[in-house]
C-alpha cells in the first residue's frame, strides 16, 4: 500500500509529477486524495448545497471502461490519516464500498489493471480501494480525471486498500456474447501492523455481472452491459450449450490468504518451490564464500599441476642422463673391442712375419 510518510518529503520538496502520477506536475492537484472531505455539517453551516453522491456505476468510456462502486456490507472501515503510519479500524460502523475499475484493453478485460477475461493464471492477486459509500460525484470525477485507479498513481491516499478473494464465473450466452460474474467473497489486509479482514456473507451483497461482446476480431472486446445484482438473482445458466451438450459455465474461486509467494498452501508444488527458493537464497547469501572456496581450490589445483609438471621434468632429465651415460658406456665398450681386435690383428701379423 502506498504510504503517507513518503508524501511529506516529496511535497515539501515540490516533487515533479513523475514521482506522483501521470496527469499533473503540481502536487497541489493531488490534495483531494489525502485530505478529508467536507462533512454534511460543514455544508449546512456555510449554507452550501452538498455535492451529489457518486452513482454505483460510473462510465468512463461507453462499452470500454466503467468504475463500479460496490457496497461492502459489514466490512470494517480502514482509517488512514496524513502523517500517521499506524492505520486503525473505525470504532463505529461506516457504510463503505470497493472501487472496481473494469476496462477493456483491445481483446482483454482488466480489473484494476489485472487481466480477468481471459482470466490470468493463478495466483491472480487483486486489490481495491475502500471508500465511504457516500463518496461524492466530484471526488469520483477526480479519481477518473487523475487516474487514481491506474498503476501510474504513486500518491498515498486516505482510502484503505484491500486484497480481494473472489469467485469468477464465465458462461456463453450465444456465439458472440459472454456473461462474466465477479463476486468478492472476502476482503483482507494481511500486511502491516494492524491486519484484518471480513467475509462478504451478508444478505443483499451485490455481484458484478456483465455481458462481453466480441462479434469479430477487428472490433475487439466490448462491454455490452454491466450491473450490480444480488447473489440470488445472478444468471445461473444459459440455453447455449457446448457441442457435447454440457453447460459453458466455468467458475474459478480464489482465496488470497491460501496463497503466498511460493504457491498454493498445502500443495506439493508449493513445498518444492519453498525448498528450491530456500536453497537458492542460501546459496545467494553465501556466494562470496563459494567464490573464495573456488579460488582456493583453483589455486591448489594449479599448485598440484605445477608440482607434477616439475616432477615429470625431473624424471625426464634423469632418464636423459641415464640414457646418455649408457650410450657413452656402449661407445667405450665398442672402442675397447676395436682396440682388442687391432691388438690381435697385430699379433697375428707379427707371428706371420717371424
Amino acid at each position: 500500500m502506498r504510504s503517507f510518510s513518503v508524501l511529506i518529503p516529496l511535497f515539501a520538496a515540490g516533487a515533479a509529477a513523475s514521482h506522483l502520477g501521470a496527469t499533473s506536475e503540481n502536487w497541489r492537484d493531488y490534495t483531494w486524495s489525502y485530505e478529508p472531505e467536507q462533512t454534511a455539517n460543514y455544508y449546512k453551516d456555510h449554507g452550501f448545497k452538498p455535492p451529489s453522491v457518486a452513482t454505483d456505476i460510473t462510465p468512463v468510456e461507453l462499452q470500454k471502461s466503467y468504475i463500479v462502486k460496490m457496497e461492502c456490507l459489514g466490512c470494517p472501515f480502514r482509517v488512514r490519516e496524513l502523517g500517521q503510519t499506524y492505520e486503525p479500524w473505525a470504532k463505529e460502523p461506516v457504510d463503505n464500498s470497493l472501487l472496481l475499475n473494469f476496462t477493456v484493453d483491445s481483446h482483454v478485460l482488466l480489473l484494476n489493471g489485472k487481466r480477468i477475461a481471459p482470466l490470468a493464471p493463478l495466483p491472480l492477486k487483486l486489490w481495491a480501494y475502500q471508500t465511504p459509500t457516500n463518496l461524492s460525484a466530484p471526488i469520483m470525477g477526480k479519481i477518473i480525471e487523475m487516474k487514481m485507479l491506474d498503476e501510474s498513481w504513486k500518491v498515498g491516499t486516505k482510502y484503505g486498500m484491500f486484497e480481494l478473494s473472489y469467485s469468477h464465473t464465465r458462461m456463453l450466452e450465444d456465439r458472440y456474447t459472454e456473461i462474466l460474474q465477479f463476486d468478492v467473497i472476502y476482503v483482507d489486509i494481511s500486511s502491516g501492523s494492524n491486519p484484518g479482514g471480513k467475509e462478504l456473507d451478508r444478505p443483499g451483497q451485490k455481484v458484478v455481472q456483465m455481458r462481453l461482446s466480441r462479434k469479430n476480431y477487428g472490433e475487439g472486446l466490448k462491454i455490452k452491459t454491466i450491473e450490480l445484482v444480488d447473489r440470488d438473482d445472478i444468471i445461473k445458466d444459459t440455453k447455449f450449450k457446448r457441442p457435447c451438450g454440457k453447460d459453458t459455465s466455468i467458475q474459478t474461486v480464489f482465496r488470497s490468504t491460501e496463497w503466498d509467494y511460493y504457491g498454493h498452501k498445502g500443495t506439493w508444488e508449493r513445498t518444492f518451490n519453498l525448498v528450491s527458493w530456500t536453497i537458492g537464497e542460501w546459496l545467494s547469501d553465501h556466494i562470496l564464500l563459494f567464490i573464495l572456496a573456488g579460488i582456493c581450490f583453483a589455486g591448489y589445483f594449479l599448485v598440484l599441476l605445477r608440482a607434477r609438471y616439475q616432477q615429470r621434468a625431473m624424471r625426464r632429465g634423469e632418464e636423459d642422463t641415464e640414457a646418455a651415460l649408457l650410450e657413452e658406456a656402449e661407445e667405450d665398450a665398442e672402442i675397447v673391442l676395436l682396440e682388442e681386435a687391432e691388438e690381435k690383428d697385430l699379433l697375428v701379423l707379427e707371428e706371420r712375419i717371424e
